[in-house]
């Protein structure tokens, strides 16, 4: 299976690999087969479909990851030090703001 993260969470026990991907990485991962949403903010979305140009589903769930299945994570990132955003803050961000802080990279489950 392959999936869309907002975070790159392990879902369950096992061994995982990630690396970071450039964003034509991230379009030619998109456009290698199907996959399944879990983004769970609008402008996560936003950001992500205006970088890899095609929508981008919002849908709060929960996955387990497989043995082989693989994730494309787009996250966002702060330099060292930076705070954390606030709870209140998460889902009341601009577009602009996640593109200017974020990371895309493929996790693997690979056991």
């Amino acid at each position: 299976m392959r999936y869309l993260l907002n975070s790159a969470v392990i879902t369950s026990p096992g061994q995982y690999d990630y690396r970071p991907l450039s964003i034509e990485q991230a379009r030619a991962w998109i456009d290698a087969g199907a996959y399944r949403s879990t983004i769970r903010y609008q402008e996560t979305a936003n950001a992500l479909a205006s970088l890899i140009g095609r929508p981008v589903a919002v849908r709060n769930e929960t996955i387990t990851m497989r043995p082989g299945d693989e994730a494309l994570v787009f996250r966002l990132v702060f330099p060292p030090g930076a705070n954390r955003l606030a709870v209140d803050m998460k889902g009341m961000l601009d577009t602009q703001f996640v593109l200017d802080n974020c990371e895309i990279g493929l996790l693997t489950r690979t056991t």
